[in-house]
């Protein structure tokens, strides 16, 4: 046992850990547990009440461990889905804050990975540059930058600094697609579709890829992602205005079951709610 003991002070000191960083990375297995019970619960008003708790308990281990990228990363992830699932419905300007806090910690996440600082200011070309050199490992990383600026940007089209990320966004998202479109339920190509299926061909909109990526979205995840046909609808359909894709898509979603992707109990129920939403303002969006 004293050898044992042993052992543990030496890497410690070797590695340079503090006794807080290494209580954080113990704790880390914890972390990962919670986070699978939250995407499998079933109840999306009890994750609501509990997801806030969850970010500000990673926010405190975050403080001892300071470039954890594993706990950034879970950060990154945590606003964002929590402002897209539960905020940016109701209160926009709340959910653009959240987006903003996400894609502060997806950046630490980057610059703890690769090294690389200000990637969110670099100009675009030094942008492409830098992405290029980033492989698969980023793809976490990049990702939930893409989703947290891409759903900032969607709440802040009548702002001007808007316009000039547009262009930054979907060079980390065509990056996510070239490395892993499979990634988190084919989360690239959900986005792209609802990134380009969003705005009017005006302000850069583009119904054709749209409607690509949202069907290889519904293929990569045999059709169980329920957020993919709720997006189809927000986005494509009504951009097109195609009432009857619209209502196929929510009814098909409302029709389903919860369950079909277990693991992805919440975003499907969510994806219920925000269905049922749409379907209510069909009038307005037709």
């Amino acid at each position: 046992m004293k050898a044992l003991y042993f052992i543990m002070f030496l890497t410690i000191m070797v590695s340079g850990c503090s006794t807080e960083k290494m209580a954080v990375r113990l704790a880390l297995p914890l972390v990962e547990g919670q986070y699978a019970a939250l995407q499998e619960e079933a109840d999306p008003e009890l994750a609501k009440n509990a997801l806030p708790a969850n970010l500000k308990m990673m926010e405190g281990f975050l403080k001892g461990d300071e470039n954890n990228s594993a706990i950034l990363l879970r950060l990154s992830e945590g606003f964002c889905s929590y402002s897209f699932s539960f905020i940016e419905d109701t209160e926009p300007d709340r959910a653009s804050a959240l987006y903003q806090r996400g894609k502060n910690y997806a950046l630490r996440a980057l610059v703890a990975e690769t090294g690389v600082e200000n990637i969110g200011k670099l100009k675009l070309d030094q942008l492409n540059s830098a992405l290029e050199k980033m492989g698969k490992e980023n793809v976490p990383s990049l990702f939930w930058l893409g989703q947290c600026w891409g759903g900032w940007l969607l709440l802040s089209l009548d702002n001007p600094r808007a316009f000039v990320d547009v262009s930054k966004v979907e060079s980390v998202m065509q990056r996510v697609l070239v490395l892993d479109a499979s990634y988190h339920y084919a989360g690239p190509h959900m986005f792209l579709g609802a990134f380009y299926g969003g705005r009017s061909k005006m302000f850069g909109g583009d119904p054709e890829k749209s409607r690509t990526h949202f069907e290889q979205s519904l293929a990569l995840t045999g059709h169980r992602f329920l957020l993919s046909r709720v997006m189809y609808a927000k986005t494509y359909a009504v951009q097109v205005q195609d009432k009857k894709l619209f209502m196929e898509q929510l009814n098909t979603v409302i029709k389903s079951s919860g369950n079909i992707l277990p693991e992805q109990r919440l975003a499907n129920e969510v994806a219920k709610l925000k269905a049922k939403r749409l379907m209510e303002m069909v009038d307005e969006l037709f």
